[in-house]
């Protein structure tokens, strides 16, 4: 029956854009490794956005982090630039995070 076989792959998928909750990295790699697609291109678009989210959360923590050693002044424009490019990464991590949980909550409800 080639409908209970999309249906498989369906919730396969949708639990590899969820395990950003659970497993992030490790469930998404496993179902990319071991399924067929359309599963396995769901795992695969869910190990992106995991790792891209978590990439721009890092980018963010680090743009913060490092600022005070480029900029001399405790006010001034430096300060708002940094914070908005650090704001930036983190907007971008928090939507491909929603992402995530929106793919996966459409791939589970029939």
């Amino acid at each position: 029956m080639p409908n209970e076989n999309y249906r498989e792959s369906d919730v396969l998928g949708g639990i590899s854009y969820l395990s950003v909750f659970f497993a992030p990295v490790l469930f998404p790699l496993i179902v990319w490794i071991v399924a067929q697609p359309p599963a396995s291109t769901h795992a695969k678009n869910a190990l992106f956005n995991h790792i891209m989210s978590w990439v721009m959360a890092i980018l963010g923590l680090v743009t913060i982090s490092i600022s005070p050693a480029f900029l001399n002044s405790e006010r001034g424009i430096g300060w708002i630039i940094i914070v908005v490019i650090a704001m930036i990464f983190f907007i971008w991590a928090l939507v491909l995070f929603l992402k995530n949980i929106i793919r996966g909550i459409k791939l589970l409800i029939p």
